[in-house]
């Protein structure tokens, strides 16, 4: 890979991460407003536990990607609709797990914050 497909990478995965913490600081904000104490939240584990919660999706959307390019979905999808426009070939194998890289990436870096948060507890 040449740098700047791992800056793009980085990049995206960093955004990714921005998101995801968007997401938890308002779903904090709107569990806040509706009643619930701020310190039972911030004491009883949520954020660690939806960081995990969020790392199992990112593993499982990256996994799904990089099973897409695979030999069986492939050959699958040929035999189900009995078309042979698309052919499976290692271009579109290497195609999809290099999109499955970054969502896996991104859940490395969740595992970790989660585990960083979970031993601060927060």
């Amino acid at each position: 890979m040449t740098d700047s497909s791992w800056q793009k990478q980085l990049i995206w995965v960093l955004k990714g991460n921005l998101i995801i913490w968007a997401i938890n600081a308002l779903t904090f904000a709107i569990l806040v407003l509706s009643g619930s104490p701020w310190t039972n939240l911030a004491f009883s584990g949520y954020f660690s536990k939806i960081t995990l919660l969020e790392t199992g999706v990112s593993f499982l959307v990256g996994g799904a990607l990089a099973f897409s390019g695979s030999v069986l979905p492939s050959k699958t999808k040929e035999y189900v609709l009995k078309s042979s426009d698309e052919q499976w070939s290692i271009d579109k194998l290497r195609k999809s797990e290099k999109r499955a890289n970054k969502y896996i990436v991104l859940a490395v870096i969740l595992l970790v914050e989660s585990i960083l948060i979970s031993l601060l507890g927060a």
